[in-house]
């Protein structure tokens, strides 16, 4: 088969696949008709360029009519008048009196022995010389040092005497007792009582000299005082009236057998009093029971009480507590370690180690004991007890650890939660004023500023109404 393909036959049929051959009829194709689309451009003749000497030929482009022609002239600015002037002359500032002056050697800080020199800075005045550091009263230099607390110490005064440094106002020196006692027996003789007679003697009167006019009392009219007033008031103005003519021992006894006589025991009453008085003053409570009740406290508490807290009272009740105001650091950081074995670093809680060490230290003691368990687990006591007790003995423990550290705080923390929210606690805020009324109640009423941001005098009125807001702000106000 032949096939013609533009001028190249195909053979195809003879198997040559692909096999081209001319064919001899192949026809030229027709000229081309087409005018030209572009007409044929014309160059003017150029001349050689060659910037290097060459035979090449590059058109040289044509002049540029503005080559060679200057800037137009152009006005020069004027001259500075400040150019090449010298500044005026200045005051050359006051030699320094204090340049190059070495310091004076300083006290190291803790940690570092006392021959530790301080660096010579300049430019500082002269510095008074500090005595020396004084050896660290907690132990070695590098120890943590915490500030050293402060106990009152009591002090005997003579019964006209004003109360000094506990913001009392001073009582009235030209006491009467016989007259106090007319006063008073006129106030609940006959119909009715004269309730602001009775208020105005009990607040401007010490407890001295409260004392004086209930045994007065007893040998003019042939009765006693309090059986007397008990008689002619009642409610919480009965209470703080009789509280205010008993002796402090008198009265905290009086309130340990009000919690636990007839069914059920006042547990936060037991731990307010017996976490917070002195060994003397716990020794004073118990003859006070005994003598007024023909009791012994201890049986008592033995038999209202149960447990961990029950062992924790009666250890207390020993009156075997250190008052020792320097602590021991040796001793302190031992306890601090036989807590932490026997509560946060084991199985289960060793009580009797809390309850032989928070039974016998002293307040001082106590507080570097929390400041070495605070160096030891980065927490104090507060937290490992809130983590290993619950119910009255972390209570009880807890009202330690804080009586402690700030007496005056706690309770005036007691005397918030019985006035804030609905209602009142007026028990244990009769309890609280009554106790504390010239022990440190100015100091709790600073204290509850402090902690609460309020007053604390504001407060009470306003939770409380009649004759027993009267007597009660009356204390307070004393203060």
């Amino acid at each position: 088969m032949m096939t013609n393909n533009g001028g190249y036959q195909s053979n195809y049929s003879s198997g040559q696949g692909g096999y081209f051959n001319q064919s001899p009829t192949y026809t030229p194709p027709p000229p081309n008709n087409y005018p030209p689309q572009y007409p044929p451009q014309q160059y003017p003749s150029q001349q050689n360029y060659n910037s290097y000497g060459n035979s090449n030929t590059y058109g040289q482009p044509p002049p540029n009519p503005y080559l060679n022609q200057g800037y137009p002239s152009q006005t020069p600015p004027p001259p500075n008048p400040y150019l090449n002037q010298a500044y005026p002359p200045q005051t050359p500032p006051p030699p320094n009196p204090y340049l190059n002056q070495p310091l004076p050697i300083q006290a190291p800080p803790y940690g570092y022995s006392n021959n530790y020199p301080s660096p010579q800075y300049p430019n500082y005045p002269p510095q008074a010389p500090v005595p020396p550091v004084p050896p660290a009263p907690y132990g070695n230099a590098n120890a943590y040092m915490p500030p050293q607390p402060i106990v009152p110490v009591p002090v005997a005064r003579p019964a006209t005497a004003p109360v000094p440094g506990l913001g009392f106002n001073p009582y009235p020196t030209n006491f009467n007792a016989d007259n106090d006692c007319r006063i008073l027996h006129n106030a609940v003789h006959g119909l009715g009582t004269d309730e602001r007679a009775i208020i105005n003697v009990i607040v401007n009167r010490n407890g001295l000299q409260r004392a004086e006019i209930r045994r007065r009392y007893k040998a003019l009219y042939g009765k006693d005082l309090i059986k007397r007033l008990k008689e002619d008031t009642s409610g919480n103005f009965k209470d703080i009236v009789a509280g205010m003519f008993m002796t402090p021992s008198e009265y905290d006894a009086t309130c340990l057998y009000n919690a636990m006589k007839g069914l059920g025991t006042n547990e936060g009453v037991l731990i307010e009093i017996l976490a917070t008085r002195t060994p003397q003053q716990i020794m004073l409570i118990k003859n006070a029971f005994r003598q007024k009740y023909n009791e012994d406290l201890e049986k008592w508490v033995k038999d209202d009480t149960s447990g961990n807290f029950r062992k924790l009272l009666i250890a207390i009740l020993q009156c075997n507590r250190s008052m020792n105001p320097t602590p021991n650091p040796a001793m302190c950081q031992n306890d601090a370690n036989a807590l932490y074995s026997a509560g946060e670093g084991r199985w289960g809680t060793d009580e009797s180690t809390f309850i032989r060490i928070f039974a016998n230290r002293s307040p001082a003691e106590l507080i570097m004991i929390n400041d070495c368990y605070a160096r030891l687990r980065g927490k104090g006591l507060l937290h490992a007890i809130e983590k290993e007790f619950s119910g009255d003995i972390r209570k009880l423990l807890e009202t330690i650890v804080q009586a402690s550290m700030n007496l005056p705080a706690y309770f005036a923390k007691r005397i918030r939660n019985s006035v804030k929210g609905l209602g009142t606690n007026d028990s244990r805020l009769v309890r609280v004023i009554v106790s504390r009324s010239e022990i440190d109640l100015g100091l709790i009423k600073q204290a509850y500023h402090t902690s609460f941001h309020r007053d604390m005098l504001h407060d009470v009125r306003d939770d409380t109404s009649g004759y027993y807001r009267e007597i009660l702000t009356g204390l307070i106000a004393r203060c």
